[in-house]
């Protein structure tokens, strides 16, 4: 059998509790853009406002998401005008109608997916 070598059902370093590298939690840190239909300048302005948010909202135990979305939804509110709307969370799907050039859906810190648009 191929896979009775006992290597094969090892987890890797980073899954078994061993702390990370630096290099790679840089790269979780980062904001990675999974789909958007607005323009550059637009996404990273609404990129900077987002983690912004996020950023200010994160505590000890995890970030607390509902007063991170509430704040990134008056926020681009302000900014842009009414009627954004602001997803942030773990394993969800989604099937949205959006404005044209409102749509951002991104991950950032490695666990958190966000979607804002406006309807």
């Amino acid at each position: 059998f191929p896979f009775a070598d006992p290597a094969c059902f090892r987890p890797p370093a980073a899954m078994s509790g061993a702390p990370l590298p630096n290099e790679l939690k840089k790269q979780i840190q980062r904001v990675v853009v999974k789909h958007t239909d607005c323009s550059v300048e637009t996404t990273q302005e609404v990129l900077d406002t987002v983690t912004g948010m996020v950023d200010k909202c994160a505590a000890v135990d995890g970030v607390k998401i509902e007063q991170a979305c509430k704040m990134i939804k008056e926020a681009l509110d302000k900014q842009y005008g009414t009627a954004w709307h602001c997803v942030i969370g773990k394993g969800y799907s989604f099937d949205i109608t959006s404005q044209n050039g409102t749509l951002l859906y991104f991950f950032y810190q490695g666990e958190y997916s966000v979607m804002v648009f406006k309807c």
